[in-house]
């Protein structure tokens, strides 16, 4: 005999994206598919500024592309295949 049980799982769902510099929803296509945004994750060591802390932010094409406009040394460019 087969015995069940009931459960109920709560998943957690990406709803949406707000840019961390200028505070934009990062918007979506037709189908739901979100566009680019860049995704930074750092875990800070020893003997820096934040020692020990992790950080994470996300950026919107815009807000990237002001950003990267500031550098000094562009960041390196390649074509996806």
């Amino acid at each position: 005999m087969k015995l069940f049980t009931e459960r109920t799982v709560v998943k957690r769902e990406l709803s949406d994206v707000r840019c961390n510099a200028c505070g934009t929803e990062v918007s979506k296509d037709a189908a739901g598919y979100m566009h680019d945004y860049v995704s930074l994750h750092k875990d800070w060591g020893y003997h820096s500024p934040f020692d020990g802390e992790s950080h994470a932010i996300d950026v919107c094409v815009d807000c990237y592309r002001s950003w990267i406009g500031r550098f000094v040394i562009p960041p390196d460019e390649h074509v996806c295949a």
